[in-house]
């Protein structure tokens, strides 16, 4: 089972996403593909071995960094489901 999770952190079924809410996702993710998503990283055990890096993630990487594919491939089991298979 596939989860979407919003700004505030709660967790929704992609199943229970409205269709017009897992559209926009997918545009969303689309777009930030294109424009570029800086990923911040770090971490560490005191503050004197701390660590931190960023990275700018692009097209294919940042659509799996955004699970894309689960989506997509959700909007395509509704589209199936009521034979629309069109975008």
């Amino acid at each position: 089972m596939k989860f979407h999770k919003t700004k505030d952190g709660k967790k929704i079924k992609l199943a229970d996403l409205e269709l017009s809410h897992l559209k926009n996702i997918i545009k969303w993710i689309e777009r930030k593909a294109k424009e570029g998503v800086i990923v911040e990283m770090g971490g560490g055990p005191t503050d004197e071995e701390s660590w931190y890096v960023e990275e700018t993630y692009f097209g294919e990487k940042v659509k799996r960094y955004f699970n894309f594919y689960d989506y997509k491939a959700e909007l395509k089991c509704r589209e199936l489901r009521s034979g629309n298979s069109h975008k």
